[in-house]
């Protein structure tokens, strides 16, 4: 370009045009990016959790709230960071590396040789680290997931922890965990510093060797000091990269670490499921069940769970089941809605095995009306239709009247369209079960399972809702578990259920 303006003012333009079209690419480049990389989390995120809910609830009895959702949060989203970081690096990366090796085997391939030598030795230090980057990574994963246990652990417990006057201790309990995490932060802090320090020295000494042998190439006339310089550029371009590839070894053992722990989410079988050819009831239901020496034991001694129990309901039928607690009546509860297939003996329903139905028509014929009572966060409206979503609101609100709520829902500030806060927090106990209620009188089921479900409620409550259950079921099954017999009205049948052993006895 030297005395030609014409040139300069030619190159200068095509640098704000190469501009323009960087700033272009970058943008549209950002937008793919962040596109596929949500959609690899959310897809992944959602994959293990419709893996989860079909899952039967002994085994959210072993693992851990916290543990589970460490696994699909941090582990989801560090198997997702790398799966689309690697992708745009070893894309960059390549472009870069292959560029700037094939200028330097032009410019001299002596000093090629000579910038790569160590390279061999970078990866053999980075397999030697390797094991201990696994080994730090996943514990750290569980430190996390300790403390996101315990929080899932206190902060639904909190009014408890307050009348037990627990709260310095669990503040204590958090401190030793949060110092156990940081000791294995700052443990793998150090790992991953020399993992990462240890190529980049050897990639130093590699440039001063080229540095050393390139001036005494142009000091002995070998090469012009414009070809060393330019070497030692591209040299410095081609560094970046293999740098890059030499992280991604490293982040590839932390995400292999999260992608396991996510994977063993993704392995646990459902051990119940919907047959490929399901027998459909459909209009035909009417709630006969009967059970024919059904047994189940959830542990290997066989000494919780049911043994030898045999029932024929007539459809129709309004029987009570009593006894002490651990007795197996929530057991009884769990198989009669098929959370759970008997060790031995089977069910049938309308004369249809259990095994022959599709979960979703079981689950609607059969109904229950848990002590536990579920809300979620969101509306009275979407609570109660949480059953029947299709359920319109003169539907909603003529449920609601069947369970003597509807004055209480009228009152509220927004009516059905009330938030009534996580867990349905805002509202008492006696009225989250009239709204579980009125959500199993929308079902409309043809069989329906009252567990204690009126034990938030006085007696005189817990009558009316009897008789409200007798006008609005008096033609459907009704298995009633409760402890308050004198309250549930006249019964056709009365059973005892003590020591897994079910024993009729006279109403």
């Amino acid at each position: 370009m030297a005395g030609n303006m014409d040139m300069v003012i030619r190159f200068s333009v095509l640098i704000i045009l190469m501009s323009l079209v960087v700033f272009g690419v970058s943008g549209l480049n950002r937008w793919l990016y962040v596109g596929l990389s949500g959609r690899i989390l959310f897809r992944l995120r959602e994959d293990v959790y419709r893996r989860l809910i079909t899952l039967a609830p002994d085994f959210f009895g072993r693992w851990r709230t916290g543990d589970i959702v460490s696994r699909l949060d941090g582990d989801v989203a560090e198997v997702q960071r790398f799966s689309t970081d690697s992708l745009l690096a070893v894309v960059n990366g390549t472009l870069a590396l292959v560029g700037s090796l094939v200028i330097m085997l032009l410019l001299s391939w002596q000093l090629t040789l000579v910038a790569f030598a160590l390279l061999p030795l970078q990866v053999i230090f980075l397999r030697y680290m390797r094991p201990r980057v696994e080994k730090g990574s996943r514990k750290l994963r569980e430190r996390s997931a300790d403390v996101g246990s315990f929080f899932f652990e206190t902060l639904s417990s909190v009014k408890f922890i307050q009348s037990m006057s627990g709260g310095n201790r669990e503040a204590a309990r958090l401190s030793n965990l949060n110092y156990a995490y940081l000791d294995d932060l700052l443990h793998l802090q150090i790992i991953t510093h020399v993992t990462g320090g240890v190529p980049g020295l050897l990639t130093s000494a590699a440039t001063a060797t080229v540095f050393i042998i390139g001036g005494y190439y142009v000091t002995s006339g070998a090469a012009t000091i414009g070809t060393l310089i330019a070497f030692s550029a591209y040299m410095a371009r081609a560094t970046g990269p293999i740098q890059t590839f030499l992280g991604l070894y490293v982040a590839y053992q932390r995400a292999m670490v999260s992608l396991i722990r996510v994977q063993e989410l993704r392995d646990q079988k459902a051990t119940i499921q919907d047959p490929k050819e399901p027998i459909v009831i459909g209009s035909r239901a009417a709630g006969e069940i009967k059970l024919d020496r059904v047994s189940f034991f959830y542990d290997e001694a066989e000494t919780i769970g049911l043994r030898d129990v045999s029932l024929h309901l007539p459809a129709g039928q309004k029987i009570l089941i009593t006894g002490p607690s651990g007795a197996g009546k929530s057991t009884l509860i769990a198989l009669l809605h098929r959370h759970y297939d008997p060790k031995e003996g089977g069910l049938t329903l309308d004369g249809v095995p259990y095994p022959d139905m599709a979960l979703k028509e079981l689950r609607r014929i059969i109904a229950v009306v848990d002590q536990n009572t579920i809300l979620f966060q969101g509306t009275v409206k979407d609570n109660i239709s949480y059953g029947l979503q299709e359920a319109t609101l003169e539907q909603v609100t003529e449920a609601a009247k069947s369970a003597r709520i509807d004055d209480f829902i009228q009152s509220l500030p927004m009516g059905y369209d009330t938030e009534i806060g996580e867990r349905g927090a805002r509202l008492s106990g006696g009225q989250r079960q009239r709204i579980s209620i009125a959500r199993a009188l929308l079902m409309d089921p043809q069989v329906l399972i009252l567990d204690e479900a009126t034990s938030a409620v006085d007696q005189e409550t817990e009558a009316e809702f009897q008789d409200m259950l007798d006008e609005f079921f008096t033609d459907r099954t009704r298995i009633i578990i409760s402890h308050h017999v004198d309250a549930m009205g006249k019964m056709d049948r009365v059973f005892v259920l003590r020591d897994g052993r079910l024993t009729e006895v006279s109403p």
